[in-house]
């Protein structure tokens, strides 16, 4: 594994963020998947019932057929979970980000809830859901690596974080952790100098273990899209018990394989088991 590679694992470890871009880390194999992905979210834009939903959003009146009205996911596009033929998933299993992941968790991981998002513009600039401060549960300790596919500025919504709120961090006490409380309450003030915007460009990768706060952004203006990948260890309590709170809902943790495809019979023995 590349020294850059390491001094990222190292520092999600010690803040719980770290950011860097697909050019600094993935080869040309990688790089072409990425572009691959492009296209895909190309025709997920142009798609008549996304173009619909975009339109409602914009307005001010999005469908409300979900909890959070003001996204729209591959299950709204494809009206189905992504799978192993498209090149963002495949992007997410490539070598390097598996390797980086078994670092961090020191063991081979798990990966779950690949998704890719649009998030146009919304009137509506009212935090509610995932955009108010919180914890994923899933385990003490997440590797989940977002990816941008379109430019994001202080406008476009960015990702927000506090360093050191994971689980053994400086501030990890701050709030309730893994124990079924609010973790949107806080023990004492914010450390407002550790907040970090996860802005950038097309391309730009954001590395976070999502058990210290965060809280997505409201978009202004422009769309946001946005892919993620949640890697775990074997042994976390969302892949050994299936969730962690009994109101934390994660039936879509499970991503849709088709082990009889060309596409399964191609991956290594390490991406199979990471699938698994």
């Amino acid at each position: 594994m590349k020294e850059l590679q390491k001094r990222i694992v190292e520092e999600v470890k010690e803040n719980g963020i770290a950011i860097s871009h697909i050019k600094e880390i993935f080869d040309q194999s990688t790089l072409g998947l990425f572009n691959g992905g492009i296209e895909y979210f190309n025709d997920f834009m142009k798609a008549p019932h996304i173009i619909e939903r975009c339109q409602g959003i914009v307005k001010g009146s999005p469908i409300q057929d979900k909890n959070k009205p003001y996204e729209i996911t591959q299950y709204e596009y494809l009206r189905k979970p992504i799978g192993l033929e498209n090149p963002i998933v495949r992007m997410y299993m490539s070598d390097v980000l598996l390797d980086m992941a078994e670092m961090f968790h020191g063991v081979v991981p798990r990966v779950r809830n690949i998704l890719t998002w649009v998030h146009p513009q919304n009137p509506i600039q009212q935090e509610r859901n995932s955009q108010v401060w919180h914890r994923d549960q899933e385990d003490w300790e997440i590797f989940k690596v977002f990816i941008l596919f379109s430019n994001v500025g202080p406008n476009n919504g960015p990702t927000q974080y506090i360093k050191k709120t994971q689980h053994g961090g400086k501030y990890g006490d701050i709030t309730n952790n893994m124990n079924g409380q609010s973790t949107s309450s806080f023990k004492y003030d914010l450390p407002k100098e550790e907040i970090i915007s996860c802005e950038g460009k097309a391309g730009t990768v954001i590395f976070m273990n999502t058990n210290g706060l965060h809280k997505g952004g409201l978009v202004k203006e422009g769309v946001r899209c946005l892919t993620q990948a949640n890697f775990l260890k074997p042994t976390a309590p969302l892949i050994t018990n299936g969730t962690t709170l009994p109101t934390f809902d994660y039936s879509n943790r499970v991503n849709s394989l088709d082990i009889s495809s060309n596409f399964y019979k191609l991956l290594s023995n390490k991406q199979k088991e990471v699938l698994k």
